[in-house]
């Protein structure tokens, strides 16, 4: 289940520039237990703007995410991103980190390590 902070971000962040891929191989080269740690198992799609997946978003704590997209050029791009809850740039997103080309054997370190930001 997600938060409402959570549903927000998902919805902010529900599209990106990608390759047309399934969300269940990101998952599966990822490997289950990284997403379990990352995300409690909770996984949302990103599509491109024409509505086919390209990604995922693994929602982590405090209104970050990581989100992993598969780049046209077989890797992935992988992000940690944050919804400002506070001021007046409360609604919009950050990105805190950003990883471009990684290849699918480091996906799981990677996405490991944009979940820890403390």
């Amino acid at each position: 289940m997600l938060t409402k902070s959570e549903l927000r971000l998902a919805s902010l962040r529900g599209t990106a520039d990608g390759r047309p891929c399934d969300p269940a191989v990101i998952v599966s080269q990822m490997g289950r237990m990284t997403v379990a740690g990352i995300s409690g198992g909770r996984v949302v799609a990103i599509a491109t703007p024409d509505g086919e997946k390209c990604g995922v978003l693994l929602p982590v704590s405090g209104g970050r995410a990581v989100e992993v997209v598969l780049a046209w050029d077989d890797t992935y791009t992988v992000r940690r991103v944050r919804l400002v809850t506070r001021g007046k740039e409360a609604g919009t997103v950050v990105v805190e980190s950003e990883r471009v080309g990684v290849y699918f054997d480091e996906l799981s370190e990677v996405a490991w390590s944009a979940s820890c930001w403390k």
